[in-house]
C-alpha cells in the first residue's frame, strides 16, 4: 500500500523548526496608538458640567455622583468600562484601538436593554466617536440615531464627556456634558 510510505515522504520533507529558535513573539498592545485613551482609566465620580447644565433643583445637585470605573484588560489591548449612575442605571463598554482599521471602537450595552456602537479616533488630543445608539422609547417611531461622543483630557485628574445627536438638518444638539473627577485613592 502506498498511502503510509507517502504520508511517510510528506512529513520527512516538511521544514522542520530550527532548535533553539525562539517562538514568535505574541502581539501586545504596548504601541503608542492603543495607549491613546488611558487618560481615562481610572475611578471616577462623574457630574453634569456645571459650565453648561441649566439651572438644577437643591435635590438634584446634592445627589451623589455616578461612579465609573475604567480599567484596561486583556491584556492591555481593551478598556472597559463599568458604570453606575447611583439611580439604578448601569451599563458597560469594550473599547479598543482595531489594528486593522486604525480606529477606536465601543460597544456600549446597558441595563435598560440599550446597545450603542461608536467608532472613531484621536483628534488633536481627544477621543471622538461617532455612533448609533436607539431611540428612546417614548419616541414615535423605533430606530437609530446618530450621535458623537469627545472625550476630552482637562489634566491628569479630569476628564469631559460631551455627546451630541446629528439633526436632520446636519447641526448637531448636545445630549449631555459631564465632568470626571479621579477618585481619590484610599490609605
Amino acid at each position: 500500500m502506498l498511502f503510509p510510505a507517502l504520508v511517510l515522504a510528506v512529513v520527512l520533507q516538511a521544514p522542520q523548526p530550527q532548535p533553539g529558535a525562539p517562538p514568535p513573539k505574541p502581539f501586545d498592545c504596548s504601541a503608542p496608538e492603543y495607549r491613546q485613551f488611558d487618560f481615562w482609566v481610572g475611578e471616577w465620580d462623574v457630574v453634569p458640567n456645571p459650565e453648561t447644565m441649566p439651572k438644577v433643583s437643591k435635590a438634584q445637585s446634592s445627589r451623589e455622583p455616578a461612579l465609573n470605573v475604567i480599567k484596561k484588560i486583556e491584556g492591555g489591548c481593551v478598556i472597559h468600562e463599568n458604570w453606575d449612575d447611583r439611580q439604578g442605571g448601569t451599563g458597560q463598554s469594550f473599547n479598543i484601538y482595531d489594528r486593522v482599521t486604525k480606529r477606536w471602537n465601543q460597544t456600549w450595552v446597558s441595563n435598560d436593554g440599550s446597545l450603542h456602537i461608536y467608532w472613531g479616533e484621536l483628534r488633536d488630543g481627544k477621543i471622538v466617536y461617532i455612533g448609533e445608539v436607539p431611540l428612546g422609547p417614548a419616541m414615535r417611531f423605533q430606530g437609530r440615531r446618530t450621535v458623537r461622543l469627545t472625550f476630552m483630557p482637562l489634566g491628569p485628574d479630569k476628564v469631559r464627556q460631551f455627546s451630541e445627536s446629528l439633526n436632520s438638518d446636519g447641526t448637531w444638539s448636545v445630549n449631555y456634558d459631564l465632568l470626571y473627577t479621579r477618585r481619590a485613592k484610599a490609605k
